[in-house]
């Protein structure tokens, strides 16, 4: 279980990257309710688990490194200030101690503990562009469907609202499963839960117990 955007943390140093508070405590800057339910659905299925562990605006660990969207500029069309004519030597230091780290610590894992499936977890906006998204789930995928088609068919079962590559693409090339999911031959597929049904343990606990069952029916279904 992964989880790239679990943190909004940026270090004082790099003073909230020009940005005010509230800007870093929403959803440009990280993934809201997914750590908490990275954690606890881990607990219930009894597997190892990785989330990030900075703010994406630093950088983007679900990006190529090639991805000119790694270091953003503009998320939302709000500029990220410190991020504008960021200097070689900062960025290599970005990479080197925040992102290459992270894809080690996942590829050593993966390795030490024969993984065979993973899982990546992420939430986005109720609303977008002043219109709420009528879907609860979204299941991202890339050109290994195995996964993913089967925890669609679990979750239509249940009649619930989800959406097939919605509301993101997921087949970025160089992204986390690409890189650790695809080009490992692993089960693997990226979960994006409406973060409105994350806004309180209450509710993350009920997530988490909905998607153990999911996921396991969809392993055994494989």
């Amino acid at each position: 279980m992964i989880a790239d955007h679990a943190s909004n943390y940026i270090p004082n140093s790099l003073n909230n990257l020009g940005l005010k508070k509230n800007l870093v405590n929403s959803h440009i800057a990280y993934d809201i309710g997914v750590y908490e339910l990275c954690i606890t659905l881990s607990n219930l299925l009894k597997s190892k688990y990785i989330t990030g562990e900075y703010s994406r605006l630093i950088v983007d660990l679900n990006r190529d490194r090639s991805d000119p969207t790694l270091i953003p500029e503009i998320v939302d069309r709000k500029i990220i200030s410190k991020n504008v004519n960021l200097n070689e030597n900062d960025r290599r230091k970005r990479i080197s101690e925040i992102y290459n780290r992270y894809h080690r610590k996942i590829k050593t894992t993966i390795k030490r503990n024969n993984i065979t499936t993973l899982i990546s977890l992420h939430s986005f906006n109720p609303i977008f562009k002043k219109k709420k998204r009528d879907i609860h789930f979204g299941i991202l995928s890339n050109k290994d469907r195995r996964l993913s088609d089967c925890i669609i068919i679990e979750m239509k079962r249940r009649k619930m609202k989800v959406g097939d590559n919605e509301p993101y693409e997921g087949h970025l090339i160089g992204d986390t499963m690409y890189k650790h999911g695809l080009k490992n031959n692993l089960y693997h597929t990226l979960i994006e839960i409406r973060n409105d049904l994350l806004s309180s343990s209450t509710k993350i606990n009920k997530v988490a117990a909905l998607l153990k069952k999911i996921i396991i029916n969809s392993i055994n279904r494989m």
